[in-house]
């Protein structure tokens, strides 16, 4: 359980949870240590009697490496301006463009930084800058917190879901510094994936085979150990 195994590097924030069974003459696979320091609570599992059950230590405390972040990840990576790729990354119409360049360019900026102001597009049309649903709609759904959001360059990603867009289910899709949503290689390398895997179909195709996948690195950390507890009882 967790997200960064025994050096792998994951800079994503989901929590997963994996069960390991073994028949009782077999070994039962250990869980890896985490190796890097990660912010987010540990997901812990409340059993009977209030007792709570972690598979792998704390990290609050500190860990041999520090957390991976945004920078890390895709700080080297070339810029890119929205819709410069259609095959790599998903074009923002007009009004979500406008929309995306007033977001501040600072940690945790999202929608209630846009000023409350009407826009005119290019066809003439007068609309609101805010979408209406969403001061209307805020408390009663966590003020929409992240909705239209920049990354941080010292954070981390959030739950990678196969199809970025600023008023999706994990709204914070926005580059932290340029005006566009995060291509599909930042995408995947956000879930562990290397520069050479490449990813098929159209764009939204690409974005749900890494948003559904098991990072590599975590796959292959359970791969190891549970390759270490079979190859423990042969040893026996």
């Amino acid at each position: 359980m967790g997200n960064c195994k025994e050096g792998e590097e994951i800079p994503e924030s989901r929590k997963r949870a994996f069960i390991w069974a073994a028949s009782p003459e077999d070994v039962l696979p250990e869980w890896s240590e985490p190796m890097h320091v990660f912010a987010a609570p540990e997901l812990k599992i409340t059993l009977s009697e209030g007792v709570q059950y972690a598979a792998v230590c704390s990290t609050a405390n500190g860990a041999p490496l520090r957390a991976i972040t945004v920078r890390d990840t895709i700080g080297e990576l070339p810029a890119v301006t929205n819709g410069a790729s259609k095959a790599n990354m998903e074009e923002m119409n007009e009004l979500n463009l406008i929309r995306c360049q007033k977001i501040p360019k600072r940690p945790g900026a999202d929608w209630r930084d846009l000023p409350d102001e009407k826009i005119k597009l290019s066809t003439g049309q007068v609309v609101d800058l805010i979408p209406w649903c969403l001061p209307n709609t805020a408390k009663r759904h966590n003020q929409w917190k992240g909705l239209f959001g920049r990354l941080d360059w010292e954070g981390n990603f959030p739950t990678s879901i196969i199809d970025p867009q600023p008023m999706g289910k994990v709204g914070m899709c926005f580059h932290p510094d340029q005006d566009r949503i995060l291509t599909v290689r930042e995408c995947a390398r956000s879930q562990g994936f290397p520069d050479c895997y490449q990813f098929s179909g159209n764009i939204i195709h690409k974005h749900r085979q890494i948003g559904n996948a098991v990072p590599p690195p975590l796959a292959f950390a359970l791969g190891r150990k549970l390759k270490e507890a079979v190859e423990s009882k042969s040893s026996i």
